[in-house]
């Protein structure tokens, strides 16, 4: 068999963007069959059941590319035809990159930010929904929520977040709404008009909107709540909100609710309200012995002193009634038309079996076969998971067509048709042809009804459709109370004794649902003051600006409105911190949390107050050391920090050999921790001992002092892991001369301020961590009176100038420590998931989050890659270690890489990879730092604020800017270099979050 299957690791694309490729490839010759889908659990069982072998390990998140050829010439063009459809996929949706332009938004929250955005359309799975839409409402815009297969605790959270923050959560589920004008989701093109619309039901919404625009009534705004709002476990909550905007909005004058059986409770509870606001309120609830919603519009219509127009149809010329015994088939795609069929049929018919049945022994499951009464709800969660919605991908239904006509017991198919933005482009020709194929199979006389809600300005054109349908045997009723109704007469039933509201009596009738707050006459098509704040941040007078994520077809469908649409180029989140992630997003002290960390870590000062020894700045005793990153044991540390360590204890004279050194060291004679525990920080292996003098900076706003070493300049150096003689020597001249000197430099002409010269630097090209020269001159600048006036023998003095001057890397050790300030300024917020600390000890990464106190979480080191230094190669480079990565975390060093254009000379890449590097770092921090800034970005501040959900959920690492050392203790430096952390450290911060949130609740 000629075939290929492809797995592509984390290419993520929505279900409707891969079905459109499917189809399109499908058409290339010597292609029998493909299917090109994400793996998720029903794609691998379609594929299975298509023959495919898929490999056990694509997971959801991994692209799946199946090709079946006549030969593997076939084979082979198929995927050069998937490859030719993604590409054209993405110049068609990519935004026009110039160079080092920034990349398309990766998160809601960016994208919002980027347009301004009041309103968002949400159609990712349902698993990751949730978490983007908290990240709407922490950004104060209202949600369309389009995707399903949300659970009602997450459903109930949602929107009380969203009234706390006065915002809409729409949905989930929510298939369709219209504000200002603007259909959002599946929503037809209706005229505008005072009537409002609250809706707990997508295609019902859509039917009644389009019955009032056949009767030349406008709407205001039809705002969607989800087909759970007013059941008992959500109690309206959307509901409630959306009454309260609509009574402040002045576009409105009345309000029609309509939903699928609704608890009545809560139906009370909205109408007591509707009476508190002073609102007409009219309703259009479906449910066991009450009018349908062809019914209840007819009576809104009428009670508004409104005509009841004849509502347009054809009828099929289909023979003789059929008889009694005969099996009616509804096969849907709108829920709320399906339960309205079943509401009218199941009187007159009996049991009729459905997988939306509420009697679970009329349920339907599994293949959605059985004798007898049939309607299927192909757009139920349990149909789409993994798949388009059948308005967007109709090919389930298009099968079951196929099949009932082979099956005789069934008398009449009845079938809906929903037009609008955001659906098929042309579901009647499709559909049309379908029906002609039925009819044929058949070997009888099938009857086929169809309701189509649509109007004739909806892009698909209502009219044609109708034509269309009809051509091909149906008869069309605007209708869906109508067609089924037909469809039951055409089973044999007395279509007189199914519409028993006669609608001169649709006026007085009353009905059982809240009584009409009746104090209007009638609908005005200009609208009366109305006072007060507007509620939903003012949603429905604003123009509606638009953000989206998931179903591209949305955004395209806002476009072709004119409507201003920033899509996300959005992808799931890492599975393992998936469930997590949900819980911390949910976290309500979250965005309030985080604002304060970036506000305190942006406002902490950077202050050179001292220069003193390390037993006397941290209480380091004898014997007990410091070094870079996480913790670690001697028998996991790398080969550079062996190196420093054994150096160190050979400067402290702990030792006489190299070799006894380490043999203490193995035997545990010594102690050693992270700089971090004691608020300081160490470039490279970072080994810190007693004796060494300390830089000492002070942030006077929060009260926090942290340390760094001296800089021991480049060649051969401790920080490297090299511990020769002339290591040792250079060691002991800094700490009987060079410290000393420093020491009376700045007590005598100090303090000097760091964050200031940080700033300074940033705009003359260097960008703090690996390119420091501009800010060494300016801190020489401010060091050079006190240390030639010192106290110190003239030679001492020169020596200590030319060791200072000639190191270009002379600031990185007070850069370091004023980062440190920053996020120590920021660590240990309770909710907040900002990083604080990022650090290496050659052997593992490790982060620190402000919301979780002292944990570390941690992963395997990443090997930088990078350029280097005369003959060493990659084999050379130990894997990352360092405490200099807090350059980054505070917002400089690889996060202003776009400041310093000339860095990539030092550790590879091209400028414009400086420039978009920064400006992906914009999408994973929390804000921009408002002194840091880039001028070639217009002097805008550097990414400032690293945030794990936003890691997490972009799948973005940060960006560090480092030095390679030798993998062979003793070796020095090999090169400098690019590296990113590895992402076990974030789904473990995560998860340790979750743990915070769980401890805090």
């Amino acid at each position: 068999m000629n075939e290929q299957v492809d797995v592509r690791r984390g290419a993520y694309h929505d279900s409707v963007t891969l079905m459109q490729v499917s189809k399109a490839v499908a058409a290339t010759p010597g292609v029998s069959a493909v299917q090109v889908a994400m793996a998720t659990e029903l794609n691998v069982e379609v594929l299975t059941g298509m023959g495919f072998t898929v490999p056990g390990d694509a997971g959801a998140n991994d692209l799946l590319i199946a090709v079946r050829g006549q030969d593997p010439e076939g084979v082979s063009a198929g995927l050069a035809a998937v490859d030719a459809a993604l590409a054209d996929l993405r110049r068609r949706t990519s935004a026009p990159q110039g160079m080092g332009a920034p990349p398309e938004p990766r998160t809601l929250g960016s994208a919002i930010e980027r347009g301004e955005a009041n309103l968002v359309v949400i159609s990712v799975p349902g698993g990751h929904a949730v978490i983007e839409t908290y990240d709407a409402i922490d950004r104060g815009a209202s949600v369309m929520l389009f995707s399903d297969n949300v659970s009602v605790e997450d459903e109930v959270a949602l929107k009380r977040a969203a009234d706390a923050a006065d915002v809409l959560v729409m949905g989930p589920d929510c298939g369709t709404a219209v504000v200002s004008g603007v259909a959002l989701g599946f929503a037809n093109v209706v005229r505008r008009g005072p009537v409002g619309i609250v809706a707990a039901s997508g295609t019902g919404a859509q039917q009644v909107m389009c019955l009032l625009d056949a009767a030349d009534v406008g709407v205001s705004h039809c705002l969607g709540v989800g087909g759970r709002d007013l059941k008992a476990a959500v109690g309206g909550l959307a509901a409630k909100a959306a009454l309260r905007a609509l009574a402040a909005d002045e576009a409105t004058q009345d309000v029609i609710v309509v939903s699928k059986p609704p608890a009545q409770e809560v139906l009370d509870e909205v109408a007591a309200l509707a009476a508190e606001l002073d609102l007409t309120v009219r309703w259009a609830i479906l449910g066991a012995g009450r009018p349908d919603l062809t019914t209840s519009t007819e009576r809104a219509l009428a009670e508004a002193g409104r005509g009841i127009p004849t509502w347009p149809s054809r009828v099929a010329e289909d023979g003789d009634p059929g008889t009694r015994s005969a099996a009616l088939r509804g096969l849907f795609c709108g829920g709320t038309l399906a339960e309205e069929s079943m509401l009218i049929a199941a009187p007159v018919l009996g049991r009729v079996m459905s997988n939306i049945a509420h009697d679970e022994d009329l349920l339907l499951t599994g293949a959605m076969d059985g004798p007898g009464h049939l309607v299927i709800d192909f757009g139920d969660d349990g149909l789409t998971r993994g798949r388009a919605h059948p308005m967007i991908d109709p090919t389930l239904r298009m099968e079951r067509i196929a099949s009932e006509a082979r099956d005789a017991e069934c008398g009449v198919l009845l079938l809906d048709l929903v037009l609008g933005h955001g659906a098929h482009p042309d579901p009647a020709g499709d559909l049309a042809e379908a029906i002609r194929a039925a009819k044929a199979a058949a070997g009888r006389d099938l009857p086929v009804v169809v309701s189509l809600v649509g109007t004739d300005s909806d892009p698909q054109d209502r009219a044609a459709a109708e034509a269309a349908l009809a051509d091909a045997g149906a008869s069309v009723f605007l209708s869906n109370a109508a067609a089924t109704r037909h469809a039951l007469a055409l089973l044999g039933h007395d279509a007189a004794r199914l519409h028993p509201v006669e609608r001169e009596q649709i006026a007085g009738e009353t009905t059982p649902v809240p009584a009409i707050c009746a104090h209007s006459t009638g609908w005005r098509s200009e609208s009366g003051s109305k006072s007060g704040e507007e509620p939903l941040r003012g949603l429905l007078s604003a123009e509606p600006v638009v953000a989206t994520a998931g179903v591209s077809l949305f955004a395209d469908a806002l476009t072709e409105q004119a409507v201003q649409v920033v899509q996300t180029e959005w992808q799931p989140a890492n599975d393992a911190a998936r469930e997590g992630l949900a819980r911390v997003m949910a976290d309500r002290r979250r965005a309030a949390a985080n604002a304060e960390a970036l506000a305190r870590m942006t406002a902490a000062e950077a202050t050179l107050v001292d220069v003193v020894p390390a037993a006397d700045a941290l209480g380091l005793e004898r014997g007990t050391f410091l070094h870079a990153g996480p913790p670690i044991e001697w028998e996991r540390a790398s080969g550079p920090l062996k190196g420093a360590l054994i150096g160190a204890v050979l400067f402290e004279g702990l030792a006489e050999t190299p070799e006894d050194a380490e043999r203490a060291l193995a035997r545990g004679d010594f102690a050693w921790e992270p700089c971090h525990h004691r608020d300081a920080v160490g470039p490279m292996a970072g080994v810190v001992s007693p004796s060494m003098w300390m830089y000492e900076l002070a942030d006077d706003v929060h009260g926090n002092r942290s340390w760094c070493s001296l800089n021991e300049g480049l060649g051969k150096v401790l920080r490297y892991g090299a511990y020769g003689q002339e290591v040792i020597d250079r060691l002991h001249w800094m700490n009987s001369v060079l410290g000393p000197i420093l020491q009376q430099s700045v007590r005598a002409s100090g303090p000097f301020d760091i964050k200031a010269i940080l700033t300074q630097m940033l705009q003359m090209g260097d960008e703090g961590h690996n390119r420091n020269r501009a800010g060494s001159l300016m801190l020489l600048r401010e060091l050079l009176p006190g240390m030639i006036t010192a106290d110190a023998p003239s030679n001492d003095i020169a020596e200590a100038v030319r060791f200072s001057g000639a190191n270009e890397h002379f600031f990185l050790n007070l850069g370091m420590p004023a980062c440190k300030l920053a996020t120590l300024a920021a660590h240990g917020i309770p909710g907040s998931s900002v990083v604080t600390t990022m650090a290496r000890n050659g052997t593992d990464f490790g982060i620190r989050v402000s919301g979780t106190g002292e944990q570390w979480f941690t992963g395997p080191a990443n090997t930088p890659e990078g350029l280097f230094l005369g003959s060493y190669g990659p084999e050379d480079a130990n894997p990352d270690i360092g405490d200099s990565a807090i350059t980054e975390t505070g917002g400089i060093g690889g996060f202003a890489m776009a400041a310093a254009p000339a860095i990539v000379k030092f550790v590879g890449g091209d400028v414009p990879f400086a420039l978009t590097a920064t400006q992906t770092m914009y999408e994973i921090t929390q804000g921009e730092h408002p002194t840091f800034q880039v001028p070639i970005l217009d002097f805008r501040g550097t990414p400032t604020g690293i945030d794990v959900t936003k890691v997490i959920r972009t799948g973005i690492l940060p960006q560090i800017n480092t030095g390679m050392a030798g993998r062979v203790a003793g070796t020095g430096q090999v090169g400098a270099g690019l590296v990113t952390p590895p992402m076990d450290c974030f789904t473990g911060a995560i998860d340790g979050l979750a743990a915070a949130v769980r401890e805090a609740t």
